[in-house]
């Protein structure tokens, strides 16, 4: 009977959660078959009992009525008869099981939680806690039951396709729901889209992606959805019960409301695509055919070309975030590179440097913040540098957290200028170098050295924040660094990456981390091209004389022929640039400086093959927060920022009050009297830049000077 088989079912669900002071009562595997034989015929005959079967059974049916066991086959049984059920729908719970002692302890004694003990003093408040044994009992309970889901969710017979895969409900609900699911029938449910780019995923997704018919990729920036952080990613899918078919599915990601979709579902085609934010920064929900992306075979083959291990089969592909058909083109080109850092393996040395807490406790660097000496005493913290910007901010005295930090002015800096450290080195220097990574029999500070913050930003200005570090500075491992076997190389592969093709390919990797694994996957140019990279590249970072070794080696006679792309009084000229590094070497007003970038980025995009267009295309759509700050970011006549609404650059420029007193200034005669004073070297008229007009600009004029690929 129905009854009977529940009862089974119950018994052998009792086992997953079984209570550890009754150990002495789980049956051996023969007595468990005998158990379930006799549960099964009806001839359960000591119910009640004190024979150890009757104890056995008896704690199954105790532990089956607390977890409330559901037997879909045996409660819907005529459903299974016929296949399944036709629809499945759910939002299931987003739930990482994981023991959570600290939780347990504070609902026993909330003290322990309060007055915020020390570890060895917790340990002994601990013990005394669970002396009691309503305590321990308590405290048992909550571990059998949270370790007994583990053990089933984990469990390869129980949800085979989640082997290798890091638990959590939502990925059991949604392999169950095909489960339940009519070959015929269709489903679809709200869920994290963790499936879809976790690097041990690959098996899941094989199974997936022949199901899916869309794929929604959204975020909660405008809180629908109460409880879900606003920049939380999310997903729903739709998906057929059939997982013979070939992959043929419907994918729109940067989905913020379903109105997007449904627009994008009618739309004819025409117009420009529109990108995250529109030109008032607000969340852009206008649809468009081409946000709708179609992804097949091909398609998954393409993204595990350039986002997967050499040799991952298409259908394990991870799905990146394309915001549009055109995006998808795009990607198609980054996939034509003919060769990433991965091609130089064993000609780089990539490290987190020091652990930043690991080598506080072992001495090895010590908290202090102060002007270091010499580039020696220098550990180089995440604000300190920013896109080819290894000077960017400095901490402030008495540094308490990393919003704690002042701009640093690149006009008015010493050639020997060093910003402040938060920690300085806890050992002697001979020591201190042996603690070092080495590299080729070394310490890696020998080298000049490419590095990133590891942290990678998606909805931030920038998601890849690249610069080069001198020789000597050590870096904490909020930042990675990577030393070259020849400086070229590094020059080269650093100005490609502080572009925006390369940074729109870190955001579409869809990666939290910035580390070996995604840097080896970034282009290196091709050498036709990479001379007027290098050059941009070191003007941007020889900011001090601790690069002047760096300069001399690679500078060239042909730096004093090139140009910036655009004529214009405050952006400096080459013809002054010689072997030897000097102050006016690298570029210092901001504005050069943001030309230098531009034209980066068009360079890159040169040695990419993409066109004018597909570069803009990628700045419209996946830099909405650098448009917004490119929008409202003021230069006076000498390339100085006097007003910006950049939060990265707080304290740069006057505050909003003031500049909207004086922002329609044409000469000094038409400033306020307190502006001649506030305004200090701020010489008016001001403007501002449009860096879609730039970037075409300057792709096209490295065109016209023959410059390609």
């Amino acid at each position: 009977s129905g009854r009977r088989r529940r009862a089974a079912m119950d018994y052998w669900c009792a086992m997953w959660f079984w209570p550890l002071r009754q150990a002495e009562l789980l049956p051996e595997r023969t007595e468990w078959l005998e158990d379930l034989q006799a549960i099964l015929d009806g001839t359960v005959r000591d119910a009640g009992s004190e024979t150890p079967r009757a104890k056995r059974i008896g704690l199954a049916r105790e532990i089956a009525d607390s977890q409330k066991f559901v037997h879909w086959a045996v409660d819907f049984a005529e459903v299974h008869g016929e296949g399944g059920f036709d629809v499945v729908v759910g939002n299931p719970p987003w739930i990482k099981l994981q023991w959570n002692e600290g939780g347990i302890l504070s609902d026993l004694d909330p003290r322990l939680v309060i007055r915020r003990l020390s570890a060895k003093a917790m340990a002994d408040e601990r013990r005394v806690t669970l002396g009691e044994d309503a305590a321990l009992t308590a405290y048992l309970a909550e571990f059998e039951e949270l370790e007994g889901q583990k053990a089933f969710l984990n469990g390869v017979g129980n949800y085979a396709l989640l082997k290798g895969v890091q638990t959590n409900l939502y990925k059991c609900f949604l392999v169950h729901a095909w489960e339940l699911l009519h070959k015929n029938g269709a489903g679809g449910m709200f869920h994290q889209a963790g499936i879809f780019d976790d690097p041990k995923g690959g098996y899941l997704r094989s199974k997936a992606f022949p199901r899916m018919r869309l794929v929604a990729l959204a975020k909660n920036q405008l809180k629908l959805f109460d409880g879900v952080h606003h920049e939380r990613p999310f997903c729903f899918t739709v998906w057929s019960g059939d997982d013979t078919l070939s992959v043929s599915f419907r994918c729109i990601a940067n989905l913020f409301h379903t109105r997007t979709l449904s627009d994008s579902e009618v739309h004819d085609g025409e117009g420009v695509v529109p990108g995250i934010k529109d030109a008032d920064s607000n969340w852009d929900l206008r649809g468009h055919k081409s946000r709708i992306v179609p992804v097949n075979e091909s398609t998954l083959a393409l993204f595990a070309k350039l986002y997967d291990p050499p040799g991952t089969p298409a259908r394990e592909a991870r799905l990146p975030v394309v915001h549009s058909r055109e995006i998808l083109e795009v990607l198609r080109k980054l996939a034509q590179t003919p060769r990433t850092l991965a091609d130089l393996d064993g000609q780089y040395f990539a490290t987190e440097h020091f652990h930043e807490t690991n080598q506080q406790h072992d001495g090895t660097i010590r908290r202090e913040t102060c002007q270091p000496a010499s580039p020696g005493e220098w550990v180089v913290s995440g604000p300190h540098f920013y896109v080819g910007t290894p000077f960017n901010k400095t901490p402030n005295p008495g540094c308490r957290h990393n919003q704690d930090y002042s701009a640093v002015d690149w006009m008015g800096m010493s050639q020997d200028y060093l910003p402040l450290t938060n920690y300085v080195p806890g050992v002697d220097a001979g020591e201190y170098r042996a603690r070092t990574p080495h590299w080729q029999g070394k310490p890696v500070t020998e080298w000049y050295r490419h590095f990133n913050r590891r942290m990678v930003a998606p909805t931030g200005e920038r998601s890849l924040t690249p610069a080069i570090l001198p020789p000597e500075v050590a870096h904490v491992d909020l930042c990675f660094s990577v030393a070259f076997g020849s400086a070229r190389d590094l020059v080269a592969f650093n100005g490609m990456a502080s572009s925006i093709p390369i940074d729109f390919f870190v955001k579409s990797t869809g990666k939290s981390d910035a580390r070996a694994d995604l840097l080896k996957q970034l282009p290196l140019p091709d050498e036709s091209i990479a001379g007027s990279i290098r050059a941009r590249t070191l003007r941007l970072n020889c900011l001090t004389n601790h690069y002047a070794d760096l300069w001399s080696e690679l500078y060239q006679p042909a730096f004093t022929s090139d140009t910036h792309t655009k004529d214009d009084p405050r952006l400096p000229n080459w013809q002054h640039l010689g072997q030897d590094w000097t102050w006016d070497t690298p570029l210092r007003s901001p504005f050069a400086r943001r030309q230098a970038l531009v034209e980066l980025d068009a360079l890159a995009a040169i040695a990419l093959g993409l066109t004018a267009e597909e570069l803009c295309l990628i700045y419209r759509v996946q830099f909405p927060v650098l448009q917004g700050y490119e929008a409202d970011t003021w230069y006076d006549r000498r390339g100085r920022i006097v007003f910006t609404n950049n939060r990265g650059l707080n304290g740069v420029g006057l505050t909003r009050k003031q500049w909207q007193e004086i922002e329609h200034a044409q000469t000094p005669e038409d400033l306020p009297p307190w502006a001649h004073d506030a305004l200090g070297p701020y010489q008016p008229p001001f403007d501002r830049c449009d860096r879609e007009t730039d970037m075409t600009q300057a792709y096209n004029e490295f065109i016209r000077r023959g410059v390609s690929p």
